[in-house]
């Protein structure tokens, strides 16, 4: 499947990319991560369409307006994926997991 989109992260942690797979269908997530979401998904929340969706999510997370979740056990990143709702996330890890919540540029999310 062709990559239509990647930025990498400012500090070098974190690739982002939108693929199109042959059918159409369009989804977005980290490189290498198993969280992803689709276009048409973007699309329904947002009441418009799957393009300006798709636009709108990755200025969003560009420009620090989206919270990045990292998932942890030891040194080795277990997942990413973006949250809406970064204050909850710690009841849904396992003992043996930590989490870091932040920017794309790398700053750390402290909490409204």
């Amino acid at each position: 499947m062709p990559i239509t989109h990647e930025c990498a992260s400012p500090d070098g942690r974190l690739r982002f990319i939108v693929i199109e797979d042959d059918g159409g269908d369009v989804s977005l997530g980290f490189d290498g991560f198993a969280w992803h979401t689709h276009a048409d998904i973007l699309a329904a929340f947002s009441k418009t369409s799957e393009s300006e969706a798709v636009e709108q999510f990755v200025q969003d997370l560009l420009e620090n307006r989206a919270i990045i979740a990292i998932s942890r056990i030891g040194d080795k990143i277990r997942d990413v994926w973006i949250t809406d709702d970064p204050a909850s996330e710690p009841s849904y890890l396992a003992p043996d997991e930590s989490l870091e919540l932040r920017y794309w540029d790398g700053s750390k999310w402290v909490g409204d």
